[in-house]
């Protein structure tokens, strides 16, 4: 039977791979720090392990807890992940730390916390990026894409690393995707509005921009088959992408100054050159 660890378990994209992969027979350590949530599915197949992915006692228990179930993994899936939105200039600098701790060394913890398991079972980590780790990065936005662009290079040093030991590490770049995670951006960028001292009215109107985007998020559902792809593909492609927007995309392609003018126009700023 083959088995894996999905961190950030309990989550919609999480709980969509985990149910997903216990359909096709495989054995899902579910990780995450909201267990009840996961009790609630809870089977012969699905293992809910508690954990905080930015506590590295609790992640030492956790490894404890799952080695005494089996000795090896076939594959780790990180997908813990949260969503910043406000302005970099006036967000408290905490913030930025708490996306990093989980994005970015959440990650890096679980890696090296689970890497025998993964080594001892000749299996393969997947790394869960966003399309936003390649984007030219959106106002508003600024501190989800440093994390996640950071993920990019951090997953290529890895790969790069691993592979001397014959362990494939597979980055999964998604889209936008209907979870409360992206429900709960245009709440953190309402309450950025409100709070806001500098850009309350750009933010106003670069709020539709992005309800138009994730009017057009697709079904977890979707990821989770990608995702069984990266962990069962006999030859695995370094990357895969799903659903990624074909907007940002395309913003993203353009010269960045035009990439200024088009926010600013957006959000009704005013552009200038110096």
């Amino acid at each position: 039977m083959k088995k894996v660890l999905i961190t950030g378990a309990a989550g919609g994209l999480g709980l969509a791979a985990a149910k997903f992969l216990v359909q096709k027979g495989w054995k899902v350590y579910a990780l995450d720090c909201n267990k009840d949530e996961l009790e609630s599915v809870r089977n012969k197949l699905l293992i809910p392990v508690l954990a905080d992915v930015t506590n590295s006692s609790s992640i030492t228990q956790a490894v404890a807890e799952v080695r005494n179930d089996t000795e090896s993994l076939d594959g780790i899936v990180n997908l813990a992940g949260i969503l910043v939105m406000g302005s970099l200039i006036e967000s408290d600098v905490a913030s930025l730390h708490r996306i990093i701790d989980v994005n970015l060394l959440g990650m890096y913890r679980i890696n090296q916390a689970f890497f025998e398991m993964v080594h001892a079972g000749k299996g393969r980590i997947i790394n869960i990026s966003s399309e936003t780790g390649v984007l030219s990065p959106a106002p508003f936005s600024g501190s989800y894409y440093i994390s996640k662009h950071a993920v990019e290079v951090y997953n290529d040093a890895l790969r790069r690393e691993l592979s001397i030991l014959g362990i494939p590490v597979i980055k999964v770049r998604p889209g936008a995707f209907r979870t409360s995670m992206t429900d709960g951006s245009i709440d953190q960028l309402k309450s950025a509005m409100n709070s806001s001292q500098y850009f309350k009215n750009y933010i106003s109107k670069g709020l539709s921009m992005a309800e138009s985007e994730l009017s057009q998020a697709k079904d977890p559902a979707i990821l989770a088959k990608t995702i069984f792809r990266a962990l069962t593909d006999p030859r695995p492609r370094l990357l895969y992408r799903s659903s990624l927007s074909g907007k940002l995309k395309f913003l993203s392609l353009l010269p960045e100054r035009l990439q200024d003018r088009i926010y600013l126009k957006v959000m009704g700023g005013k552009y200038s050159d110096r």
